[in-house]
């Protein structure tokens, strides 16, 4: 996808030079009040990686709102969804899912081909789902985030920062408060496979309500994280940890600071009038320290991060059950296709028919890496 002069300017003034970080950029929100408690290298220009997926869900819960889509509506995928590499459904092509499945799929399992068949569904093409994508940015204030594709895979224009992705995943909860239930959901299940979330707080750090999870090998591990404790709601977004494991623990030691009222050393003021803007040096890029062959961390015991126990109820989805498909006189039945199968894999399996409902969700207005091949989660 071309990229506009917005990207372009941005690649200019920033380089291509390749740096390493010696610690994650982060920035910890009051979700309640939009009070900024503390942050570091917030405004560094950084590839979001799968924590893009906010962004399309934003766009898919205002579709809704509207009345546009409602969650029954089809979402098909298309030759140019299917294309996407992992992680991904691998649904063959003409496949439809129902809008609240293809939720699910994007934001817990991080599927890129559900995200294109879900940005083509609500904005008409990809093309113009990622202009819409650009324009909402622009209206949030996230004045050092460009887009270039639904998923967050690896592209040059493909940029924000950690205070633009408080902004975003702020908007995301507190003006769609009914379809938060989405972002805490930690395995579903397609067919016999259970897939996990990437969020391993969910299970691991008492109160964590989402968000969103993001790796290419350019970006390294990031994260957008929520909790809450006695009705008190923090964020912290973290970006370029060293491992999954690593992100994990810094967003909940930053949570565990913001909850336990420790000074940050920051002067806290309003997320809405903090402008951290693009800092002078290059766009962040991990890829030799991340994926140059160290050894990844393995999940073991942490003073802040409890034991994650096994995954008991995870939400099912399906393929079908939606709204009539154009020129099409009923309901799409079940299409049979790789809802057995695990990311990345192909060929035929048994549909699922029964779902197994999500914590319930009140209805919308409406009624209702950066290297090819490298997992983007």
């Amino acid at each position: 996808m071309r990229l506009s002069l917005t990207a372009l300017a941005i690649a200019a003034v920033l380089g291509s030079a390749s740096i390493v970080r010696a610690a994650p950029a982060f920035i910890v929100v009051d979700m309640d009040s939009g009070t900024v408690l503390g942050q570091r290298d917030s405004g560094h220009i950084w590839h979001p990686a799968s924590v893009t997926k906010l962004m399309t869900a934003y766009l898919t819960f205002k579709a809704l709102q509207s009345g546009q889509i409602r969650m029954t509506s089809p979402v098909i995928v298309s030759k140019n969804a299917l294309a996407e590499p992992p992680s991904k459904m691998g649904f063959k092509v003409g496949t439809a899912v129902t809008v609240d499945n293809a939720l699910k799929m994007v934001l817990v399992h991080s599927a890129n081909d559900i995200a294109v068949a879900l940005a083509e569904a609500v904005g008409g093409s990809e093309a113009r789902f990622v202009a819409e994508m650009n324009a909402e940015a622009r209206r949030l204030g996230m004045a050092s985030t460009h887009y270039d594709n639904p998923n967050g895979l690896p592209s040059p224009g493909q940029l924000t920062n950690a205070r633009d992705l408080a902004v975003l995943a702020r908007a995301v909860w507190t003006d769609f408060p009914q379809y938060r239930a989405y972002f805490g959901i930690p395995a579903i299940k397609a067919g016999r496979k259970v897939l996990r979330s990437e969020n391993s707080l969910l299970l691991r750090y008492p109160g964590t309500v989402g968000m969103k999870t993001g790796f290419i090998c350019d970006s390294g591990f990031n994260m957008v994280a929520a909790a809450s404790r006695n009705g008190h709601t923090l964020m912290a977004v973290v970006l370029g940890a060293s491992s999954s494991l690593s992100r994990a623990q810094t967003a909940a030691k930053l949570l565990d600071m913001g909850f336990t009222g420790a000074s940050f050393g920051f002067p806290r003021t309003s997320l809405a009038s903090f402008r951290a803007g693009p800092q002078p040096g290059p766009v962040a890029n991990l890829h030799d320290e991340v994926c140059g062959g160290m050894r990844m961390p393995t999940e073991d015991d942490d003073p802040v991060l409890v034991k994650a126990g096994p995954i008991t109820n995870p939400v099912i989805v399906f393929t079908g059950k939606t709204d009539p498909l154009p020129g099409s006189a009923g309901l799409a039945a079940p299409v049979k296709a790789s809802a057995d199968a695990l990311p990345d894999t192909s060929g035929p399996a048994k549909p699922v028919r029964k779902a197994i409902p999500m914590p319930r969700l009140r209805p919308s207005g409406s009624g209702a890496a950066a290297s090819a091949g490298t997992l983007v989660q």
